[in-house]
């Protein structure tokens, strides 16, 4: 697909930084860009109208009237294009694997674009963090809710106080009792769930560090004590698997892996305490 998205993704490796900015907008929030004036735009990304020109001028377009219309084609055009390419595959091409191999494709762009644009200070800043903090909550719904509980409970087995909470009352309660100390790691893709949003918001009244997992120039991304910025574009549509997921997997591995190696655990004690937790029968040999 030679769409403007797929153009993006190709030459920002080459990008200079202000123009990386442009690129991390667009491809993370289009109908802003598709919204926005030249001037808007420009102070959302942080750059000058005359790197947005030059920014088109790579893309081959001729200024950014043209490559709006660009990214208004390009994004009315995704879930058509993806249904017919689908459709267009035959029985042979499908018993294949033509289309495991096009979806895992798209797993290893995503694993590739938030490999070369992670912010490594961010992440030291993050590990530093997570590992001296007293407790840790994660907050996320959906499919960010899923990823959240994931993370909290990577840091409950490397012996961190770490719990998820993605119920939107609870998120309240939980936020509100945080302090100085405390991490609240918040994900979401959008950068605009409301519930997390508010936790966030909560956290650091109370003085908590934020730790945010979504987007470049979402809202939050900007109430982010420390931002991990994770710009995912899918082509795909809401009835295929998302690849947005396997992105924010591996940056909470990457957490998990640096905290683990730096902290001064014992290991094989707190391996044993999981592995009686979890034996057969346990809680009622407890009892007993």
């Amino acid at each position: 697909m030679n769409d403007v998205f797929s153009r993006i993704s190709k030459i920002y490796p080459s990008l200079k930084k202000a123009e990386r900015r442009i690129a991390d907008l667009i491809l993370a929030d289009a109908d802003f860009f598709l919204r926005g004036s030249i001037t808007e735009v420009a102070q959302a990304a942080g750059v000058s109208a005359s790197s947005l020109t030059r920014f088109s001028r790579h893309l081959e377009v001729e200024g950014f009237r043209e490559l709006k219309l660009s990214v208004a084609q390009a994004k009315s055009a995704q879930s058509p294009y993806y249904h017919q390419s689908v459709q267009a595959l035959n029985e042979i091409e499908i018993a294949e694997g033509r289309l495991e191999y096009l979806y895992l494709q798209q797993i290893v762009a995503a694993l590739n674009s938030t490999f070369s644009r992670l912010d490594a200070e961010a992440l030291v800043d993050a590990i530093r963090a997570i590992r001296s903090a007293r407790r840790i909550r994660t907050f996320g719904v959906a499919v960010s809710g899923l990823i959240a509980s994931e993370t909290a409970m990577r840091f409950m087995r490397l012996g961190l106080e770490a719990s998820y909470v993605g119920d939107a009352h609870f998120m309240r309660i939980a936020s509100s009792l945080l302090g100085a100390g405390d991490v609240a790691i918040c994900i979401s893709h959008t950068g605009r769930s409301q519930e997390v949003l508010e936790a966030a918001d909560m956290a650091r009244r109370q003085g908590a560090q934020v730790v945010g997992l979504t987007a470049p120039h979402t809202p939050l991304s900007r109430k982010a004590d420390i931002l991990l910025e994770l710009s995912v574009f899918e082509e795909i549509d809401i009835y295929t698997p998302s690849i947005s997921h396997f992105a924010y997997h591996y940056v909470i591995g990457l957490l998990a892996f640096h905290i683990g190696q730096s902290s001064d655990l014992d290991r094989d004690a707190l391996l044993a305490k999981i592995k009686a937790g979890l034996a057969p029968g346990q809680s009622t040999e407890s009892a007993q």
